[in-house]
């Protein structure tokens, strides 16, 4: 079944489009203005796309103008489409060769009569170059117009793209850490190989132990001894000088008889 790419910075218009053409079997891919429809062009790979022709930043003349001019989506058709107070420019539409308009709100039976004519002619104008292989080889040689303005990259698109590949890859990261982890906790041994198939995870070098710091100087200590005497009659080396008593005085002789007592001299 055909792919549609509806741009339309409108929620209620994107809800409503998605709706009635899903119903009908197509595959519907939404986005909300043109820097994100040009992303999603190489994914997509759209038989029709519906633009709205009034929206913030480019707008769906660009879009088609764009499509028109790249040999890689010449098979796909493009519908214009417009709010009922909004301008559609027909003239403008015609410069960009616009292969449809269409008036919004969407009704089921004029969104469909529009595309499915177009799906079908996308459809086998893709089948009518996949036939020819000299079409493809020939293609980038042809002088074409470069394209208006560069797409600008929507930054939740890059985070969608950033969760799709972590997601992607978690069970990997995950097993490798876990196999990290447990090789650092089993015990070490000389002989011991890692198992077959697994990486050896680096080893951080060794810490080599610091060098230790230089002795500080020893002081001798010295120790002054000043010699003593020692004397006989000295206590523990000491000489101990102590006052000698004093000798008692002599008494007087007593003096013969008939003469006076002598009277010591002074």
């Amino acid at each position: 079944m055909s792919r549609i790419l509806l741009v339309d910075d409108s929620p209620h218009a994107q809800r409503m489009g998605e709706r009635i053409l899903s119903d009908e079997g197509y595959e519907v891919v939404t986005v909300s203005n043109a820097d994100s429809a040009l992303i999603r062009l190489a994914d997509v790979d759209p038989d029709v796309v519906l633009a709205d022709t009034v929206m913030p930043g480019r707008t769906g003349y660009e879009i088609c103008q764009y499509l028109k001019m790249s040999p890689r989506h010449r098979h796909v058709r493009v519908i214009l489409t417009a709010g009922v107070l909004e301008p559609l420019d027909e003239v403008h539409s015609q410069r960009v060769e616009a292969d449809g308009i269409l008036k919004k709100p969407f009704e089921a039976s004029a969104l469909l009569a529009a595309v499915k004519p177009l799906a079908e002619a996308a459809a086998k104008d893709r089948a009518e170059s996949a036939a020819q292989p000299g079409t493809a080889a020939a293609a980038p040689e042809a002088k074409v117009p470069a394209a208006p303005f560069v797409a600008v990259v929507d930054a939740e698109h890059v985070r969608a793209a950033v969760t799709v590949a972590l997601d992607a890859s978690m069970e990997t990261m995950v097993e490798e850490i876990a196999r990290r982890v447990l090789f650092a906790l089993r015990p070490q041994h000389p002989d011991a190989h890692p198992a077959e198939g697994a990486t050896a995870p680096l080893q951080p070098e060794a810490p080599q132990p610091a060098p230790p710091p230089p002795a500080a100087p020893r002081f001798e200590s010295v120790r002054r001894v000043t010699p003593l005497r020692l004397r006989s009659g000295s206590m523990l080396g000491l000489q101990i000088s102590r006052p000698e008593p004093e000798a008692p005085a002599a008494e007087p002789e007593p003096a013969p008889e008939g003469q006076p007592p002598a009277h010591p001299t002074d």
